[in-house]
């Protein structure tokens, strides 16, 4: 079997990549880390047999036609499939119906569910064959388990690290005006909702900043780090907190790593709120920010946190951060409202989802078509997809991407670094005990010429 896994933002999912790779690699099959925005040219090349996709939207169903069409055995795991809506385009029943109604149930072999949740939702609307739906809970989340979570940097700084969540209204990615409310709408959201949505996000978000601000001035002993959302612009929050030299804004590295090491979290409506309960440390909402559209958006990180109810309260908090997280019950918590859309904190989806997978039986011939690549895997591509398409199949992938990168920054941030991968498959090896030196991470070739491409090969030595 040779599988291959999309990384859509390396910062965010390159870990659970890695992990998922390494429990594949030890079953026996060949795994490829594919980088999102390479995958219409790097898969043709790959010879896979199954393709793992990090999300099934109306942007990239054609895509996804042309894979399956190609006999490539096509399942989901999404990367955003936790923190849900109670009603809306990411609302549980909505997805299981833009699933069924969209096309895209007739070209999947199967889809990874986070929770219960939205498994249920899915067997509900009949939206696919139930043996096609597979409860496994999310691999990046396995390093908050005890059982690996010796592999997050666990240093204890005892910062205050302020989660922000606002890539709607300061995106780093979406340079074209309204491209943010388009996206939503195409998902499924109503207009009107998302402007009402967008209006108020606004308006949230210059309070959000004030109130770190005036944290950051009220305790002036005390560390703060400010960790921007992957997808927004940390350029305003610079900006904003300049003045106050205990404000690190920083949104480099692993949110787990930075989780573990802190002493409790700032949000407001953040999905961090989740990971922070795994790792036992107490999220404060800050409830007070909040209107009417914003809350009800996504309630879960409100329900799993400690919610603040004034700045005043916010500050008792954290001057009493050790009995308040004393006092704060992360089992009940997990119990009663992150399980049915996480799962177990048990450290086992990726050896589930790898299960799954190699129970599949493999293509009798894996996909390899250089024509595809030079079309960017579409049956009517645009000038500029060609141009790519021909480009990355004369040169490789890996040589076109780093020279997209050198002038987009979004491409930088895209790139999946062998190095990386290589580093964390050692560790995840010797933590587990297994034989460090049986695999190896390095680009992966191109099947049909041998040139270097932007995917990670996950490989026996």
């Amino acid at each position: 079997m040779r599988i291959g896994l999309v990384v859509d933002h390396p910062k965010r999912d390159l870990p659970g990549a890695v992990m998922l790779g390494y429990q594949l690699a030890r079953r026996g099959a060949s795994v490829v880390l594919v980088p999102m925005y390479e995958q219409a040219v790097d898969v043709p090349r790959l010879g896979l047999d199954a393709l793992v996709v990090n999300y099934a939207r109306a942007v990239n169903l054609d895509l996804m036609r042309s894979f399956a069409r190609s006999g490539v055995a096509l399942y989901v795991l999404d990367t955003e499939g936790g923190v849900l809506a109670e009603k809306g385009g990411n609302s549980p029943p909505a997805m299981a119906e833009h699933i069924k109604g969209s096309g895209y149930a007739e070209i999947l072999t199967g889809y990874f569910f986070w929770g219960q949740r939205l498994h249920d939702a899915f067997l509900d609307a009949g939206t696919m064959k139930p043996e096609q739906l597979h409860l496994t809970g999310c691999p990046r989340f396995d390093f908050a388990a005890p059982r690996w979570r010796a592999l997050l940097d666990g240093e204890p700084r005892g910062y205050v690290l302020v989660n922000a969540n606002f890539p709607l209204v300061n995106s780093r990615f979406t340079g074209k005006p309204g491209g943010e409310r388009e996206a939503m709408v195409r998902a499924g959201w109503d207009g009107a909702y998302v402007d009402r949505f967008i209006a108020d996000l606004k308006q949230v978000f210059a309070n959000y900043l004030v109130e770190i601000d005036r944290l950051a001035a009220a305790r002036p002993d005390r560390d703060i780090l400010v960790r921007p959302h992957p997808f927004e612009s940390d350029e305003v929050y610079r900006n904003a907190l300049a003045r106050r030299p205990n404000v690190r804004v920083d949104g480099a590295g692993s949110v787990l790593d930075r989780i573990r090491n802190a002493a409790a979290v700032v949000h407001l409506n953040c999905g961090t709120a989740v990971e922070s309960v795994l790792l036992g440390k107490l999220p404060l909402q800050l409830e007070y920010l909040n209107t009417p559209t914003t809350s009800g958006h996504a309630g879960l990180p409100a329900r799993v946190s400690r919610s603040v109810a004034s700045f005043d309260e916010l500050l008792g908090a954290i001057d009493r951060i050790d009995s308040e997280t004393e006092a704060f019950d992360f089992a009940r918590v997990h119990a009663a409202d992150i399980e049915a859309f996480f799962y177990l904190n048990d450290g086992q989806a990726a050896e589930r989802v790898a299960d799954t997978l190699m129970r599949a039986a493999p293509s009798r011939r894996p996909y390899v078509s250089l024509l595809a690549t030079v079309k960017g895997t579409r049956d009517k591509p645009s000038i500029g997809q060609v141009a790519k398409g021909a480009a990355s199949a004369v040169l490789g992938s890996a040589v076109t991407e780093r020279l997209r990168s050198r002038f987009n920054p979004v491409r930088r941030d895209k790139r999946v670094d062998p190095t990386f991968v290589n580093a964390l498959l050692q560790r995840i090896a010797a933590h587990d005990r297994a034989a460090a030196s049986q695999l190896t991470a390095e680009r992966a070739r191109c099947a049909a010429t041998g040139l270097p491409l932007a995917s990670i090969a996950i490989e026996p030595r």
